[in-house]
């Protein structure tokens, strides 16, 4: 049973329902119209447009039928974070009419991972690294499992990490011993200027100290992620996978290598 905020209320209106934080002052109908009309940035599962009230800047993420389910788990998610001591995306509204849904969320400011990655200096990079790792591996201690951990799906707030679109993301501590690790393969498939495999093992170490996780039991995660990443970026990008293995991990994932199609990527929800 999903208890909301104190902070928001019931909210009916033209066949939506859901929840609605009163003082936002926001207007779901005119939040609707926007996702409808404006030049929207569209993905598998939802179109999402960046609206201005009352001061506020405003992502509205509108679900077509069926996919309305995922406003409120997003919502519900969010929310969980948040009192977990995570950064999430403030929602100010959400709801569903049939099949379809409705999440309208405060701009959580910051700027993207790969940005804030490119843009910091060595020592910084190093200890950006190092704490996103650790950001990762104290959300699978907390027992949550991100849906689509992509750099996109990641902001950088003032030194702390803002996880996006959590449509998908899960808590169960069954699932993270299932399925965590699969974050660390969605986080570090991309190819970024000048991060290094060095770096990407910062990352790494950064997890397996949150993690309290042991020397052995490191060395085989890094072998597993090795070998999953290298899979990701073949059936993604279309490497064949003889040619992948010969060149080896380092190779595959060097900034400005033969692989390199660009850092940043689009999120694969």
């Amino acid at each position: 049973m999903f208890d909301p905020p104190m902070t928001h209320a019931r909210w009916h209106q033209a066949g939506w329902h859901g929840w609605i934080d009163p003082a936002a002052a926001v207007d779901p109908l005119a939040c609707l119209a926007a996702a409808d009309t404006a030049t929207v940035r569209t993905s598998r599962h939802a179109r999402t447009v960046r609206l201005m009230s009352a001061g506020d800047t405003l992502f509205v993420k509108r679900y077509p039928a069926p996919d309305g389910w995922r406003a409120v788990r997003a919502f519900r998610m969010g929310e969980a974070l948040r009192a977990a001591g995570f950064g999430a995306p403030v929602a100010v509204l959400a709801g569903r009419r049939g099949g379809e849904g409705l999440l309208v969320t405060r701009d959580g400011g910051g700027e993207e991972l790969i940005a804030a990655v490119v843009g910091a200096r060595r020592a910084a990079k190093r200890a950006l690294l190092r704490a996103l790792g650790a950001e990762v591996g104290r959300l699978h201690e907390a027992g949550f499992v991100h849906g689509d951990l992509v750099p996109p799906n990641l902001r950088v707030v003032a030194g702390r990490f803002l996880f996006l679109d959590n449509d998908r993301t899960r808590r169960s501590a069954a699932l993270v011993y299932l399925a965590g690790r699969r974050n660390l393969v969605q986080l570090g498939r991309f190819v970024v200027p000048g991060v290094t495999a060095t770096d990407r093992a910062r990352v790494l170490a950064g997890y397996a100290a949150a993690r309290g996780l042991s020397r052995p039991v490191r060395r085989r995660l890094a072998r597993w992620v090795v070998a999953k990443t290298i899979a990701r970026r073949c059936a993604i990008d279309r490497i064949p996978s003889a040619i992948a293995v010969r060149a080896g991990y380092r190779e595959l994932m060097r900034s400005g290598g033969r692989f390199d199609t660009g850092a940043g990527g689009e999120a694969e929800s």
